[in-house]
This record gives C-alpha cells, structure tokens and sequence, in this order.
C-alpha cells in the first residue's frame, strides 16, 4: 500500500519536472536553459519509468530496503554531468558541445553498462563490481556538490540577484541525492520511513525547481552577465592587464598585453613581470608612469599594481594595470613649455615694449601701453591659474571674513558685510584667486560693489553683487561647455580663474545676471567635511 502510493506520488512528480523543463525551453534562451532542460528531461524520464514500473507491478518491489534504492540511483546519477554543466554555463562559463563534453555526459552510462556486463561475467570478483559502481557513485556526488557551489557562490557574488535563487537550484539535485542514496539505510525504520525519502526526494527536485524559475525568475536574473562582463572587460580593454603569482612570474594577460609584448606569449607562468616590462613590481609599485617598449612602438603608461589576497590575507599576486597616456604626458610637455614661454619670455618682452612707450607722448602710445598693460596682466592671470592647478598645497584655518576685508582695503568702491569672524579650513592661495576675480570683474565693469559673507552647515557661501551691465552670454556659455571657440569666447582668463579655483576649493561659482551681476561662491570646510587636509 505505502509503495503504491509512494509511487503514485513521484509518478506526478515526474510530470512536474517535465513540465518545468518544458517551460525552460519554451520561455528562454539565456545560458544554462539547454542544459537544465536536458536534465530536467532526464531525470523526469528516468523517475516517470521507475515510478510507473514501480506503480504498475514491472519492477516488482514490496519494500524499500535495496530495489527501490538501485533504480532510483540511476535517476539521479545519470543526467550528474548536465547539472554540472548547466551549473557550469548559467554561471558564465563557456562550455563547447565538444566531444569532450560528450564523453563527460556518457560517463555514468557507460560505468553502468560496463557494470552490467562484469556482472553477467561470473568470474569476475565482486570487489571489481564494487569499485565500477563506487566510482560512478563518486562521480555523480562531485559534479552535483560542484555544481552547487557554483550557483550558490554565483549568486552571492552580484546584487543583482538573491542568493535564494542559487539555493533553490541546490535544493533539487542535494534533495535526490541524500533521500534516494539512503533508502535503503532509512526503510530500515520502517517501510513508512523508506517511502517518505522516496517521496521527499521527488517532491524537493520538484520544489527546488520550481521555486527557481517560476518564483525566484532563475533566467530573468541570471549570475552570467556578471562573470562574462568581468572577463570582456579584462579582455577588451586598451589597458594592458596582468596577473602575477608571488614570484612574480606573469600567469595571465590579456589581449591588449599579449599584442604589445614583442616577445613570447607572456602567460606561460616561466616569463617574470621584469622581463616582460623592464621592471620590477616594487619598481612599478613605486613609479607613476613607465615606458615600455612594445611591438610597435615605445609607449608611456600610468602603472598601478593590486596585492591578490585569499579570504586569509595570503598574498596570492599581484594584478597590474597600464594605461597608455602617451598623448597626455605629450600634451602635459607642451603646455609647460608653452606656460615658461608665457610666463617669462613674453611678460620680459612687454616691459620692453612699455618702457620705449612711455618715452613717446602720442595718444597712440597710450593705447598701446594699455594694450600690453592688459596682456600683461592676462600673463598674470596665466601664472596664478598654473599655481593653483599644479601645485599642491596644505588646507589651512582661514578667516574669510578678513580675507575678504583685505582684498578689498584699497578699493573704496566696495562694501563688505561680513561677520567678525568666520573660521573654515580650506585651501588659502585657492580662495584668494576666486575672491580677487570676481572682485576685478565686477570693479572693472560696475561702479557700486557689494559684497556678502554668510555660514553655511558646509561652510560659507560667498556673493560678490555690482551695478554692472551684466556678464555678457558668450563668455557664461564659454564657461558651461568648458571650452572656448573662435565663436564662442571670454575677453580674458579672470573668469577661468574664477571657475578653476572654485572647483578646486570642492565648491561651485553661479551667476546671476538679472540685474547687474551677483557671483555667487560656496566653499567647502575640509575640517567638517572630513576630507583629507591636502588640495591641488
């Protein structure tokens, strides 16, 4: 009676399984649905005879001591290879329909054809047909408790998807496994007991299943994307990739590494990283750009280098990053030539140039001293911009208040309506610039200045209003695109200045040009924010 039953109930189950398969193959694509249709096929094939059989009296069984348990081996034995293989590809993995492929599949069918073969050869000795059938045994646990690890840690791995999903694929495959492999050890507690490990390991492929695809969406969220994208970018980057043992020696580079060595493929693991560089990873740890000399030409690189650690802080190697800035450290060189030429060759010139004017009393001399006046002063202007980007400098206490108080002292045109005292810590020689732009533009264009000091929770925020016509359109465009074009220009590099120095005091410059002109500047206070006490 319990047998019958028991068989009913797994003969349903069966069906359910093939149903899942069927689904799978209907609905999706993705990696990893072939081969989980195909061991859903298989297994539901394989537990629908044993069950039938069972059910209808082919397979004569009156309890679950040793019969039941052999068939149903076979059912979870024989489609091992394609949930290892499944697991393998809904994981990221390639796997080819190669002979190979063919030959893991075959396996346990053919350890139990041999099998059946030893047993009808009557010299054989019994140890050998134990061994044949440990074997397969063994085999089957592995790719099963393989391919569990593999989803479970897959899906732990990307937010994306829950580890859940991982775990309901588990469940299947972990289900048949430890109640059928048993049942000859449970019906020892009573045939009660040999018929639920029966039943329960149906019903738990049929749950894990289910649950997988229909509740957790298994191949509407899938782990592959992750694994695949993380390879495609090593191997599809211009940067050149690779990875190092602890010895050093190179295991694996990518494609972008392997073109621009002109040696031997680097990732034979005999190749150290000095050899294939020209220098050492302490050497690289310690130098911001190297030069290599590849297959086509010699090329600068921005080097970094990555410790590899096991989850126990073992140094395993070490991963190493080039990117190719060639066209950066040339494009660097020329602006520092160009900026000594403008910084020094071009403002001795115009003192030159000013000193034989001011021997020459026409009208048109002072046109001309007025003109290299203001060149002069845009070579100034260059000069201060250079500091304030290239240079890097400590952040400091600064009492805004009287910065602004003294940058102003002179000129008789501006008010200040500032506190006291306001304290933030920022970077000194940055806030000056900002302040003495916005305070030369509005002089030079509007006869009323005011400016206005208040605290923020973040710092202090800066406004700096005249009566001037306005910020014409153009240079404000300039300033939005971040370039400047023959259509499309400023007058001058104050508002550059202006805009630079803000950014590199982690604040912002707006402006409003409504009525006059109100630049308004927010600085940042490193002490508050916690940032660390050092700008560029």
């Amino acid at each position: 009676m319990i047998v019958g039953i028991a068989a009913a109930i797994c003969t349903g189950s069966a069906a359910a399984i093939l149903a899942i398969g069927a689904t799978v193959a209907y609905r999706y694509s993705e990696p990893g649905a072939a081969w989980l249709t195909g061991y859903t096929t298989l297994v539901g094939v394989s537990l629908g005879l044993v069950s039938g059989g069972i059910l209808t009296g082919i397979i004569p069984v009156t309890d679950f001591t040793g019969v039941v348990g052999r068939w149903l081996a076979l059912v979870w034995i024989l489609p091992a290879a394609l949930w290892a293989l499944f697991a393998l590809q809904y994981t990221g993995r390639f796997v080819p329909l190669s002979l190979e492929t063919g030959a893991l599949i075959a396996f346990p069918l053919l350890g139990f054809i041999l099998q059946g073969i030893l047993i009808g050869v009557s010299v054989v000795p019994t140890e050998v047909l134990g061994f044949v059938g440990i074997t397969i045994r063994y085999y089957a646990v592995t790719l099963a408790v393989a391919g569990i690890v593999l989803l479970v840690r897959a899906t732990r791995r990307y937010d994306h998807i829950t580890v859940w999903q991982g775990i309901a694929f588990a469940v299947a495959p972990a289900a048949m496994w430890l109640f059928w492999s048993n049942i000859p050890y449970i019906a020892r507690l009573g045939q009660a007991a040999g018929g639920a490990a029966y039943v329960l390991g149906s019903l738990g492929a049929v749950c894990g299943f289910g649950l997988a695809v229909f509740w957790f969406d298994a191949f509407e969220k899938s782990p592959a994307v992750g694994v695949v994208g993380e390879r495609d970018v090593v191997n599809e980057t211009d940067d050149l990739i690779i990875v190092a043992d602890d010895e050093h020696r190179v295991v694996r580079a990518n494609e972008s590494a392997r073109t621009a060595s002109d040696g031997p493929d680097p990732s034979t693991g005999t190749i150290t990283v000095e050899d294939m560089l020209g220098k050492s990873v302490d050497r690289l740890r310690a130098t911001e750009t190297i030069e290599f000399d590849g297959e086509n030409a010699s090329a600068k690189y921005d080097s970094q280098v990555s410790t590899v650690v096991d989850h126990h802080d073992q140094q395993l190697g070490t991963v190493i990053s080039l990117r190719e800035v060639t066209e950066r450290e040339l494009r660097k060189e020329r602006l520092a030539v160009l900026n000594r030429v403008l910084r020094h060759n071009l403002r001795n010139q115009l003192d030159v140039v000013n000193a034989h004017l001011e021997a020459i009393d026409d009208d048109h001399a002072d046109v001309a001293a007025e003109t290299t006046d203001r060149i002069a002063r845009m070579s100034d202007r260059a000069r201060t911009i250079d500091r304030l980007l290239s240079e890097t400098r400590e952040n400091v206490a600064v009492d805004v208040a009287e910065l602004l108080r003294d940058t102003v002292a002179d000129n008789s045109q501006v008010a200040v309506e500032a506190p006291d005292s306001l304290m933030i810590t920022t970077d000194r020689a940055a806030l000056e610039a900002a302040v003495e732009s916005a305070v030369d533009n509005a002089v030079t264009h509007a006869t009323n200045v005011n400016i206005s000091l208040q605290q923020t929770p973040d710092g202090c925020e800066i406004l700096v209003a005249d009566d001037g016509p306005g910020i014409p359109d153009s240079e404000l465009s300039a300033l939005e695109t971040g370039t400047e074009t023959a259509l499309q220009h400023g007058t001058g590099l104050g508002l550059w200045q202006l805009s630079w120095a803000a950014r590199t005091l982690g604040g912002t410059v707006s402006f409003d040009t409504a009525e006059g002109t109100t630049v308004t500047i927010t600085v940042s206070d490193a002490s508050s924010a916690g940032e660390p006490e050092a700008s560029i």
